[in-house]
């Protein structure tokens, strides 16, 4: 711009020169001074046409392009959460499978492909799981059998019902074990209704994996642990801080970990990814 205005400039004095009898000498330099001001006005004059050009292009190019680029981008893309590690008091961790997902997780809220919720009774729930024989259950089974009954034993005692189901998934890797025949769910120590059963388990000790032998809880149904469970959390002071946050299951996990629920380190991440993963919070109260 500051080229332009000078040879405007130059060829207004040019005229001037004319107009008031200047001799050749001077019209002479004039030209001169011209040319040399054109000469360093191109580069800035190319540069305004390539500008000029490339703003043309790019909106052309966005008026018939902007649509496909809408159009062709993934609606709910989230990728499917890995394989939970869960443990059990028997040798080895187990891979749970989460069922097929897309999450979008805002606190607890989640949309995923799941099974229905089952609208059986209390009664038929509690009938269905007392004719399960233990034994691994895929994500969607293990949810349309504990389910209802957890459930029902949230709405009891305030445990939320997410979290009974992701502590029996993670404790029993699915339901493949329930410590023998002891139908303890929780892996819960010491002695229960049905007496004890003592195995190997493994646990962090002193930052370390290490297999040792303990005295776990014995019940006579599946609904005898869940219940024992519940009264557990709900009457022992270790546990009121997750009590607190019963309207958080996410948060209650990390409370059950900070409380020495659990030895291993991961156990709120696994809990959470467990409900998450499957929706389990579609069963809270």
């Amino acid at each position: 711009m500051k080229n332009c205005k000078q040879l405007t400039f130059a060829l207004m004095l040019c005229a001037a020169f004319f107009m008031t009898g200047c001799d050749a000498q001077q019209i002479l330099g004039v030209i001169e001074n011209i040319a040399k001001g054109v000469q360093q006005a191109m580069p800035a004059i190319r540069d305004a046409v390539n500008t000029f050009q490339n703003v043309v292009g790019n909106n052309n190019n966005n008026a018939s392009g902007t649509q496909a680029v809408a159009n062709n981008q993934p609606e709910g893309n989230a990728p499917n959460q890995a394989n939970v590690n869960v443990t059990n008091p028997n040798q080895e961790d187990i891979a749970g499978t989460p069922a097929t997902n897309t999450t979008t997780n805002n606190n607890n809220t989640n949309t995923q492909t799941q099974p229905n919720t089952n609208t059986a009774t209390a009664g038929q729930a509690e009938a269905a799981l007392a004719n399960y024989n233990g034994g691994r259950l895929a994500p969607s089974e293990f949810a349309r059998l504990f389910g209802p009954v957890a459930r029902e034993a949230s709405r009891t005692s305030g445990v939320p019902a997410s979290i009974i189901m992701a502590q029996a998934a993670l404790e029993t890797g699915w339901g493949s074990s329930a410590i023998g025949n002891a139908k303890n769910l929780f892996g819960i120590k010491g002695t229960g209704p049905a007496g004890s059963i003592t195995v190997p388990t493994r646990e962090y000790i002193n930052g370390r994996m290490v297999t040792v032998q303990a005295a776990f809880r014995k019940y006579n149904s599946w609904q005898e642990s869940i219940a024992d469970h519940s009264r557990l959390l709900t009457t022992s002071s270790r546990y009121a801080q997750c009590m607190a946050n019963r309207n958080n299951p996410e948060q209650f996990a990390r409370e059950l970990l900070r409380a020495g629920y659990a030895t291993d380190p991961q156990y709120a991440n696994k809990l959470i990814s467990i409900m998450r993963s499957n929706n389990f919070y579609q069963y809270d109260n």
